[in-house]
Order: structure tokens, then C-alpha cells, then sequence
């Protein structure tokens, strides 16, 4: 039987008595001027886009619930008991038109920026919610239950108030990409024509998010240019792991 030697023995003390000569040289790399300013540059946090997002969805499926509620307070309710029926059917509907937002890619940035190209989506996903909760009352027996009035009021009052939030909110994404406050910070590792043509590429979508923050490649000038497209070449693979931990990064092109 094959014994094991206990000076090789993998253990914790093993794992802290290890230094690879490599470990030194990784630490020892040092980013020349222009990429440490860079560094610098871009070392606070930044908005997330996804963040954003998030609290929308929970945003709007608070104000559709509200919007039903208050209805329902002011002209179904007058101070009487609130029956199961009308919380339940809130509730769903207000999840379902957030559902439906979601998968028509109503909570992405680009869409939240035009709020103009998104209001046929918003009133079909707010008249599809509707129909599924008339066809759901008519199948289960318990649409009688329910005021017209009600029914009505929270169509018209949930629409104003999804299109009422998401046209301030266009203004204020809109300024904070432009003041560097919401955006998604990329590195390209590699430079050259493949690299220009990227950048000529993304800087051409209008709602473009992604601000390139410097090119990292292993090669020399003549293949690859210190400045590609307007943006310099920062340093080089191993340069860029030390740039990683000072930099905030969101995303690495390759």
C-alpha cells in the first residue's frame, strides 16, 4: 500500500508554508502612471443598472396594489370589511403586470431611458393583465363580485401611475449616465483593429452604458497601438489583475 509522506501531507499549515516564486513576482507588479490615474479615476462604486431596475419592479408592483386599494377604500369599501376576493385579485394582478413587464424587457435600462417606445408595451401588458383576470372571474364563478367601477378605475389609475413614474425616471438614468453615476465600467484585453472596431461600434448606439475604461494586451506596440480608437493601452495582462483591485470593473471584453 502506497503511504503518504507527512511533510507533503496537505493541511492548513501546509497551505500557509507554501510560497511560489510566482507569488512574489504578482505582487510586485506595479502600474505605470497613466493606468494608476485611471485606477484612481474610477475607484468609487457606481450605480447599478441592475440595482435600478430591481427597486422599479418593486416600485410599481407597490403602486399598482396601492392604486387598487385606495379604489377600493374610496368607492367599493366605505369603511365595511374587505372582502378576500379584492386583495387576492390585486395582488395577482399587480405580480402579473410586473411578470409581463419583465418578459417584454420593460426593465432594461435601454428601454427605461425612450419611455416613449414603451408605452404600447405598457398598455398591452396592463390590458393583458386585465383580460387574464376577467377570463380567470368568469371560469371560477366570482366575477360578480367584483364592482365595474372598480374594475375600471384601477385600469385607468394603474396605467397613469407605471407611465407617470417611468417618464421622470428616463430623465434622471439619462443624467446619471451622462455624470458617470450609472454606467457599466468594461476593460478590453486586447488591442488592434478587432479592439477599434468594438469601440466604433458601441460608441455608435445611442444608449450605449458601457464606458470603456482602458485596453490591457500582452503584445508590443507594433501589433498592438498604444492608443486604440481614443483609448490608450494601459499595461499588460498581469498589470491588469493589479488595476482589477484598485478599479471598480464591471465588465471584461475579450
Amino acid at each position: 500500500m502506497n503511504e503518504i509522506d507527512p511533510s507533503a501531507k496537505f493541511n492548513k499549515n501546509a497551505v500557509k508554508a507554501f510560497a511560489p516564486d510566482n507569488v512574489g513576482a504578482a505582487i510586485a507588479v506595479k502600474l505605470n502612471p497613466i493606468a494608476e490615474q485611471v485606477a484612481n479615476q474610477y475607484r468609487a462604486d457606481s450605480m447599478s443598472p441592475i440595482m435600478v431596475s430591481g427597486v422599479l419592479r418593486l416600485v410599481e408592483f407597490g403602486l399598482l396594489a396601492v392604486s387598487g386599494y385606495l379604489i377600493y377604500g374610496a368607492y367599493v369599501g366605505s369603511g365595511g370589511p374587505l372582502n378576500w376576493e379584492y386583495p387576492a385579485v390585486i395582488t395577482c394582478g399587480a405580480f402579473l403586470m410586473v411578470l409581463l413587464l419583465e418578459m417584454g424587457d420593460a426593465y432594461q435600462v435601454t428601454a427605461l431611458r425612450n419611455p416613449w417606445s414603451q408605452i404600447g408595451r405598457v398598455l398591452f401588458s396592463w390590458i393583458g393583465v386585465f383580460a387574464t383576470l376577467a377570463l380567470a372571474g368568469f371560469f371560477l364563478k366570482i366575477s360578480g363580485e367584483f364592482s365595474r367601477v372598480w374594475f375600471g378605475a384601477w385600469f385607468g389609475a394603474g396605467l397613469f401611475v407605471i407611465l407617470a413614474l417611468r417618464f421622470p425616471l428616463s430623465g434622471f438614468i439619462r443624467r446619471w449616465g451622462r455624470n458617470g453615476k450609472m454606467e457599466r465600467r468594461a476593460v478590453i484585453v486586447g488591442g488592434g483593429k478587432y479592439a477599434e472596431s468594438l469601440i466604433r461600434s458601441l460608441e455608435q448606439q445611442g444608449d450605449n452604458d458601457i464606458r470603456i475604461c482602458g485596453i490591457f494586451d500582452d503584445r508590443d506596440d507594433q501589433r498592438s497601438p498604444t492608443v486604440v480608437a481614443g483609448y490608450p493601452k494601459l499595461g499588460t495582462i498581469a498589470e491588469l489583475i493589479e488595476f482589477a483591485r484598485r478599479a471598480r470593473i464591471d465588465m471584461l471584453i475579450v
